[in-house]
């Protein structure tokens, strides 16, 4: 059954049972008003009056008469009882009232539902391949109007998520066929050269082993970003302790780098979490301030609790980020113009990151300018 014939076939109902209360009520209260007889005669009297057809006739009636009445006798007339007429005319207002409330209730139903029918015309014309187009719904400000809003919402949504499934897919093409493409080429190179040494085989080795690493490290990352938030496990974490042992990993490529690591702040406070999903924010943030700063540089960790939240900071005094770039950093195979020039990167380490601080209920935000190094700054919700 449609929305329309159950609005119709509630409307015709709700009439129906109205006009039977009504019907009913009128049964119950007529005969306390329809009598057969009003009060006792004070006395009969004979008295002359000319029938239906002409003739006088004498009749006796009661005294006092009703006033205003010519009384006479017409033996083929007989009085209908007047209980009997009320009940067939409640039957048949009751017909008419039926029939004319199913005809009102369609034409209601009609009217009320024919917005809905026009979006989901528009609704129905509308695909993966043209998600741009919108209802553009003009009534009136009721309960369609914002349906139909919602609707244009999730359109919008649905637009940006397909652009953004489209451009990841894309990404990840290219990421996946930079690798194998090195390996094909080199394997062809070594499988077309008769005279190929050992030192060859030993390069081809090395170089397979880069690009299996590299195609390893992405599917790792890929895994990392599929992680849904049911698949976190939670443990208390001390901070001060997990960025000991980052900072412990980190410390030969700072040491390369000329980048001095430190840590201040409340390092004995504790968040619930995935030890090793933090572990994985924590190393990206840290290790991108070491890889995109300048010699002599420095990348701090400051931890600090504030209200109901603890808060991280990760500050570095290197390339930083400009503002246009700022709004895109988190996106996946984004890479920035500092980011461009290094080629350790493959873009999905902050789009990693954030996924991962949004799995935990936390929030990331980044300080940053051209020149003046970065803040990242991650919050948590104390415990």
């Amino acid at each position: 059954m449609t929305l329309q014939q159950r609005v119709t076939c509630l409307t015709t109902a709700v009439v129906i049972i109205l006009g039977l209360i009504l019907i009913l009520f009128i049964n119950l209260i007529a005969p306390i008003f329809t009598t057969q007889e009003v009060g006792i005669p004070d006395t009969y009297i004979l008295t002359n009056t000319i029938n239906a057809q002409g003739t006088s006739v004498t009749l006796t009636v009661e005294t006092p008469g009703p006033e205003g009445y010519t009384i006479f006798n017409e033996t083929g007339l007989k009085s209908a009882e007047p209980l009997a007429v009320v009940k067939i005319l409640s039957i048949i207002g009751f017909v008419i009232i039926a029939g004319l409330a199913i005809l009102a209730s369609k034409w209601i139903a009609r009217k009320t539902l024919e917005p809905v029918q026009k979006i989901s015309t528009i609704a129905q014309q509308i695909s993966a391949r043209n998600l741009d187009k919108r209802l553009n719904y003009q009534g009136a400000p009721d309960e369609v109007k914002m349906l139909a809003d919602a609707f244009d919402l999730m359109l919008q949504r649905l637009q940006l998520n397909f652009k953004d499934q489209s451009e990841f897919v894309s990404n990840l093409a290219h990421e996946l066929r930079t690798p194998l493409t090195s390996l094909r080429m080199n394997l062809e190179v070594l499988n077309s050269d008769p005279q190929a040494t050992l030192k060859d085989y030993q390069d081809f080795s090395e170089t397979a082993e880069r690009s299996l690493s590299r195609l390893e490290r992405l599917v790792e990352d890929l895994l990392l970003l599929a992680k849904a938030e049911k698949e976190i496990d939670y443990h208390r974490i001390v901070l001060g302790v997990m960025f000991e042992d980052i900072l412990e990993e980190l410390e030969p490529i700072a040491a390369q780098d000329n980048i001095n690591l430190k840590m201040s702040g409340e390092l004995d406070l504790e968040v619930l979490g995935d030890p090793v999903l933090l572990h994985r924010v924590f190393e990206n943030l840290i290790e991108n301030g070491i890889h995109y700063n300048h010699p002599g540089g420095f990348v701090e960790i400051a931890c600090s609790k504030k209200s109901s939240e603890i808060v991280v900071e990760i500050r570095d005094n290197g390339s930083g980020i400009s503002e246009k770039q700022r709004g895109h950093i988190f996106e996946r195979f984004y890479r920035g113009d500092a980011y461009k020039k290094n080629d350790k990167g493959k873009g999905l380490g902050l789009a990693i990151t954030a996924h991962i601080i949004n799995l935990h209920n936390g929030k990331i935000e980044v300080d940053s300018s051209l020149g003046n190094g970065s803040v990242f700054r991650i919050c948590f919700q104390a415990i």
